[in-house]
């Protein structure tokens, strides 16, 4: 168990290092989206774990407090995440997606495409606490 988690952070902690100078690992899905194929968009702040969320779907905007995040399969959500802490953080969204360097006092955007039913974590690099775990819904689930 202690290994693995030692490995775990050791991929970890080599990603980061690679994000940190622009590069991105090479077995990270490849981006499937073209320009204006947006469902979603989402904006979270780094300082309170990413627990406050405001949507922004066809217009309709509103905000929440929530334990958990919620995206649908096949969907595309545009992420800003405002980093509102005194130090650059890498930013993760699951193991097999790209990760996001922001500088302190800056937003960065990404456009992730939830291309399974698997739950995830979006979380600073390093920092468990700055976590907040992903539900995802399959398509049958979702609502028209």
């Amino acid at each position: 168990m202690l290994h693995a988690r030692r490995a775990a952070m050791a991929d970890a902690s080599g990603a980061a290092t690679l994000a940190a100078i622009g590069i991105t690992s090479a077995n990270a899905a490849p981006r499937r989206m073209t320009q204006g194929e947006i469902d979603r968009e989402l904006r979270l702040w780094v300082s309170d774990g990413f627990c406050r969320q405001t949507w922004n779907e066809q217009g309709h905007v509103w905000s929440e407090v929530r334990d958990k995040l919620v995206m649908r399969e096949d969907e595309i959500v545009r992420i800003s995440i405002l980093n509102d802490t005194p130090s650059v953080c890498v930013i993760s969204f699951g193991d097999r997606r790209s990760l996001l360097r922001i500088r302190a006092g800056e937003a960065a955007v990404i456009d992730l495409f939830v291309d399974n039913n698997e739950p995830f974590e979006i979380s600073v690099v390093g920092q468990p606490p700055l976590s907040r775990p992903v539900k995802v819904r399959s398509n049958e689930n979702a609502q028209a």
